[in-house]
């Protein structure tokens, strides 16, 4: 069994790869002929976002949609101000592409993006209140994030060892920057790193939530990283951005990143110098644009068969998009995602087109 359908297997899922999807449903025009979407997703000041945004608004050019893009400032109370202005409006789109910044407190937008068109849910996951009116997920599997980061914690440890580093524990010790409490990316996340390393846990000395970019990355890492100095060895931080500004706070305190500890981000969005240079260990490649394309993909195959089949397709790493299927989507719809360890690891990954350094760092 493939490492995809244990993972699917343990969420009692089916699982369609990309090959294995084809022929299922008579194919549909997947053209959208001048149609319009619309997507609701933070700003573009962020790397992420941006990148996101902008695989999103290729896409629809090659597919022949017009794709209007509402981008609010990390704040839950802009994007409900933005959903009910554009329900007010009186637009007739083809779909929605929404990402929810806060799942729980974006139920009202949803139910009511909802009937307008068929809603896309991006990033996060519906949970139980928004998947009735939610016709399918695109995004990142956030679980298999969380496991690529715990194997590259695993390869980390086995490197700090081979370089004879002491740890502070046998299992040595793990700080953790998580992402703002609540959000379901974090808990996620966890649950995979969990799951990757139960045989050969870490021992686990805090948890910190909210380090998300470099200027929270330096601040609340120079508010916990004295506190346990002297006690970790390992660090995971939420994504690149975030592990930047940690950094700095642990040169600042006279901590060395790459030998006095390890460091290990869940996503590259920001610079890869740390990457390159050896201060981080090892980051996940999780192609924003690719994201945003695939987004648009999803909405293009659910208009052009107004139904969702089968419960899983996780696209795999491919160095060139694949040809868009034009069968249904699934009700998940995941993303490829690819570990990088060091200077080489940035070098040799690129997926649809994108090297590591355009996916993180454009």
């Amino acid at each position: 069994m493939t490492p995809l359908k244990k993972y699917a297997a343990v969420l009692g899922m089916t699982v369609l790869t990309v090959a294995s999807y084809h022929g299922l449903a008579a194919a549909q025009d997947v053209m959208g002929n001048g149609k319009d979407l619309v997507m609701f997703v933070m700003t573009s000041s962020n790397v992420y976002g941006a990148n996101q945004i902008k695989g999103a608004k290729e896409e629809a050019e090659k597919l022949g949609f017009n794709l209007t893009v509402f981008e609010h400032q990390f704040s839950q109370p802009e994007q409900d101000q933005q959903v009910q202005q554009y329900i007010a409006s009186g637009a007739k789109p083809a779909a929605v592409i929404f990402w929810p910044w806060v799942a729980d407190a974006a139920i009202n937008d949803v139910r009511q993006l909802s009937q307008l068109a068929p809603v896309i849910q991006l990033t996060q996951e519906p949970n139980e209140q928004s998947w009735p009116y939610v016709q399918a997920y695109s995004g990142a599997n956030q679980i298999l994030i969380g496991k690529t980061v715990g194997e590259m914690l695993l390869k980390a440890r086995d490197a700090a060892k081979a370089a004879g580093a002491t740890f502070k524990s046998p299992e040595g010790n793990l700080l953790i920057f998580q992402h703002p409490e609540g959000e379901k990316t974090g808990t996620e996340r966890y649950k995979g790193m969990m799951e990757a390393t139960k045989d050969a846990p870490f021992n686990e000395i805090h948890l910190e939530y909210g380090a998300n970019s470099p200027e929270t990355g330096y601040e609340i890492g120079s508010q916990v990283i004295p506190k346990y100095k002297g006690q970790f060895d390992f660090l995971w931080v939420s994504n690149q951005q975030a592990a930047n500004g940690v950094i700095r706070a642990l040169k600042e305190n006279g901590i060395e990143p790459g030998k006095d500890v390890w460091i290990v981000s869940g996503d590259c969005s920001g610079s890869l110098d740390a990457v390159k240079d050896g201060e981080t260990f090892g980051t996940g490649i999780q192609p924003a644009a690719v994201e945003g394309a695939l987004a648009v993909r999803t909405a293009a195959k659910f208009i052009a068969n107004g139904k969702i089949e089968g419960d899983v397709i996780q696209l795999e790493v491919t160095p060139d998009a694949p040809a868009i299927d034009p069968g249904p989507p699934a009700k998940y719809n995941y993303m490829p995602h690819a570990p990088a360890i060091g200077a080489e690891g940035i070098a040799n990954t690129k997926i649809w087109g994108y090297t590591a350094d355009e996916i993180c760092d454009s």
